[in-house]
C-alpha cells in the first residue's frame, strides 16, 4: 500500500475484514524498529475484528541500538490490536537463528489448539517482516491453513535511505524449502534483486551457478525504486554467463506467472535455485513458486546489519 492507498482507506472508513461483517480469524503483523511497523493497523476499520492477533519480534531488535524504537511500536501495535482482537500474543524469535525463528512461529501459528478452530480468513501484514521469517509464516499458513483466504497487506517505504542492510554473515537454505538438487546437474540461480548487490554477489559465490537470471523489478512498487535497482545490479550484470529478465514487483499473481515462465526451460536440465532479495510481495510469489515446483530451492543471505535510520 502507497500513501495514497492508505488514505484512501481511511477516507472509507478504514480496512475491513475479508468477509463482510464476519471477524477475521487470524491477524499477523511485525514489530520492527521501522515507522511502517503500524501503519496497517493505524488503518483498521472501527468495526473491524478478528479472533486472534498474533505480533511477531525478532529478539535482537528489541536490545541496543533499535530496543527503542522496536519496544515503543510493539506496545502501539499491541494497543492497536487490542481493540480490533479477542486475545493478542506476542511471539519473540530470531533472526539470527532459523530454527529458534521456525519454532517460535509455528508455536502460534501451528499449535493444536488453533488447528482445531475453523481460519477461514487470515489477514496477514507483511510490511515488516524479514523476507526469512515472511516465507515461514507463509509456509506454516499453507500447511496448516490451506482451506484459508489470506490477505497479503504491504506498506511500501517512502525511501530507503543510502542503504538498507550492509555485509553478510552467511548464506543457508529457507527451512522448508531445500528443493531438490542433482549433482549430475549445473545450477541455476535465479536472483530476484533489490538495494543490496554485496549480499547477491555473495549468493553467486556461494553456489557457484553455471547461469544467474537476474531479475529486475519492473513495475516496482513505487517508480522511483526502478533506475536505483538497474545501477545498483550494474555489477553483477557485467559478470558472464548473466542473463536479465523483469518481473513485477508490485504484483504476487503476475509475479508468480513471470517468474514461471523464466523457470520453464531449465527445470528439467538444472537445478534450480531462487533468491528472493526484491518487495515482499515478490518474495511471497517465490513462496508459491516453490509450492508449485518442489525442486525449487530457496536460498538466503542473512545480512551483517540492517539500517536502523531508515
Amino acid at each position: 500500500m502507497t500513501k495514497e492507498t492508505i488514505a484512501a482507506f481511511k477516507t472509507q472508513g478504514g480496512l475491513r475484514t475479508i468477509r463482510a461483517a464476519v471477524p477475521d480469524d487470524l491477524f499477523i503483523a511485525c514489530a520492527s524498529y521501522e515507522p511502517r511497523t503500524t501503519t496497517v493497523s493505524e488503518s483498521l476499520a472501527g468495526d473491524y475484528r478478528s479472533a486472534r492477533g498474533v505480533i511477531y519480534v525478532n529478539r535482537e531488535f528489541l536490545e541496543g541500538f533499535s530496543a527503542h524504537k522496536t519496544d515503543a511500536n510493539m506496545s502501539q501495535l499491541r494497543e492497536l490490536l487490542r481493540k480490533h482482537c479477542a486475545e493478542v500474543e506476542i511471539v519473540k524469535g530470531s533472526w539470527l537463528n532459523a530454527v529458534d525463528q521456525l519454532l517460535s512461529l509455528k508455536s502460534a501459528l501451528a499449535s493444536e489448539v488453533y488447528e482445531k478452530t475453523r481460519h477461514g480468513a487470515i489477514t496477514f501484514d507483511c510490511t515488516t517482516f524479514n523476507r526469512e521469517s515472511l516465507l515461514t509464516v507463509g509456509l506454516l499458513l499453507r500447511t496448516h491453513y490451506a482451506s484459508a483466504q489470506i490477505r497479503v497487506l504491504y506498506v511500501s517505504p517512502e525511501n530507503h535511505g543510502q542503504w538498507l542492510s550492509r555485509g553478510f554473515r552467511a548464506v543457508r537454505n529457507v527451512m522448508g524449502f531445500a528443493g531438490l538438487q542433482l549433482p549430475s546437474r549445473p545450477t541455476v540461480l535465479m536472483v530476484l534483486s533489490g538495494f543490496e548487490p554485496e549480499r547477491a554477489l555473495r549468493i553467486i559465490d556461494a553456489h557457484e551457478p553455471a547461469r544467474v537470471l537476474l531479475g529486475i523489478g519492473n513495475p516496482p512498487t513505487d517508480s522511483r525504486f526502478r533506475d536505483r535497482n538497474i545501477q545498483e545490479q550494474q555489477i553483477i550484470l557485467a559478470r558472464q554467463d548473466v542473463e536479465r529478465f523483469e518481473f513485477p514487483a508490485d504484483n504476487i499473481v503476475e509475479c508468480l506467472k513471470c517468474l514461471e515462465a523464466v523457470i520453464r526451460p531449465y527445470l528439467d536440465t538444472s537445478n534450480l535455485v531462487l533468491a528472493p532479495m526484491s518487495t515482499k510481495l515478490s518474495t511471497i510469489a517465490s513462496l508459491l513458486l516453490a509450492e508449485q515446483y518442489p525442486e525449487v530451492q530457496i536460498t538466503y543471505c542473512l545480512p551483517g546489519d540492517y539500517n536502523m535510520e531508515v
